[in-house]
């Protein structure tokens, strides 16, 4: 367990390296640590902006003294979006929980009705296609989320990002058609990902799948699995494999 004063001390060595000087830091403790910050001095004329705005900041946790930088927020969100992706954290890697919880997600989200109401809305467009159990908890959760991906240098964005219904940009399933006639099951689409319009579906079994114009894969066994991969990218298997 780390003590206020070890967080302390941790918080001014990590935001004195690269500065001439040892920065005041201010501190706010919650349950699971401590949101850290360099205070600026004030200026000695107020009509000045300050030297330095929107400073980076940090959480130190309690238990292990990790260091973990977060964005300028006010500290008690900071440390309530912390908190979530702690929790986050049990389920999903730490890379893939930041997104989600960046993305607006959070354990035990519901959206089931906002689902819903969309299924009615688009019941004509969605006629082909049955609404398996699966994939309505799927999207009872993840649903409405905008996800996006780390390219192949791990840098967030530098991927394509993906589309879960509903959405603001429409429906898209023309690639969800047939696959029944190709797979011998049928699937329902769960969104699409910016990669050339690519659907995102899932099986009867809750397996998940990417229809690209390229080719098809099995990119999860469930929808956790298939949340990582649509945050992390490919390589994928082919969807043949789910068929064998």
């Amino acid at each position: 367990m780390i003590t206020r004063d070890e967080a302390l001390d941790r918080a001014r060595a990590w935001m004195s390296v690269g500065r001439g000087d040892e920065p005041q830091i201010g501190l706010h403790e919650f349950d699971l640590g401590w949101v850290a910050w360099p205070v600026v001095p004030a200026s000695d004329d107020p009509t000045r902006p300050p030297a330095v705005t929107g400073g980076p900041q940090i959480v130190i946790d309690r238990e292990t003294g990790e260091i973990s930088r977060w964005p300028a927020l006010p500290a008690p969100t900071v440390a309530a979006r912390y908190a979530t992706t702690r929790a986050a954290g049990n389920r999903f890697p730490a890379d893939v929980s930041r997104v989600l919880v960046d993305a607006g997600w959070s354990p035990g989200r519901d959206v089931a009705a906002a689902v819903d109401a969309w299924a009615q809305e688009t019941a004509e467009q969605l006629d082909p296609f049955p609404f398996f159990p699966a994939a309505r908890a799927a999207l009872a959760e993840f649903g409405g989320l905008v996800l996006p991906q780390y390219d192949g240098d791990g840098k967030l964005g530098g991927g394509f990002t993906s589309h879960l219904y509903p959405t603001t940009a429409g429906f898209f399933a023309d690639r969800a058609e047939g696959f029944d006639d190709d797979y011998g099951f049928a699937v329902f689409p769960l969104g699409f990902s910016e990669d050339d319009g690519a659907v995102i579906a899932m099986d009867e079994q809750g397996r998940v799948f990417f229809l690209h114009w390229g080719d098809e894969f099995l990119i999860g066994a469930d929808i956790d699995a298939a949340v990582v991969s649509l945050v992390r990218g490919g390589p994928w298997p082919s969807a043949e494999s789910a068929a064998r």
